[in-house]
């Protein structure tokens, strides 16, 4: 089912895709976090249960309300920029405390 959302609408949406590996040989199910909606496509990063600490490594505190089942980081240096047909379904969405360290975090590491 692919998603129609537009980029305000989709930024800290969670959803469940098809993350492919860095080496695009294959993939994971696994949760990932909507970062940029792109029509057809979007940017997503991967969120993990494993804990890191880089400082590109944002921990989801309210992980349970933007329904995750552990705690969780979202890896904003494992970033892709997939088709929306891998998505398979829409998980929940990050508390507001939680997309504003996002927010911070991706503004502070990520200029150009």
């Amino acid at each position: 089912m692919p998603f129609t959302s537009h980029f305000a609408d989709m930024f800290g949406e969670i959803i469940i895709c098809k993350f492919p590996f860095s080496s695009e040989a294959d993939s994971k199910v696994r949760p990932a976090l909507v970062l940029f909606d792109l029509q057809q496509d979007a940017i997503i990063c991967r969120i993990t249960s494993v804990q890191h600490f880089g400082v590109l490594d944002v921990a989801i505190n309210e992980w349970q309300s933007a329904g995750l089942l552990k705690p969780s980081v979202a890896r904003l240096d494992r970033i892709i920029t997939a088709e929306k047909t891998i998505f398979l379904r829409r998980l929940g969405i990050l508390a507001p405390n939680d997309l504003k360290t996002v927010r911070m975090t991706w503004n502070r590491y990520m200029r150009l």
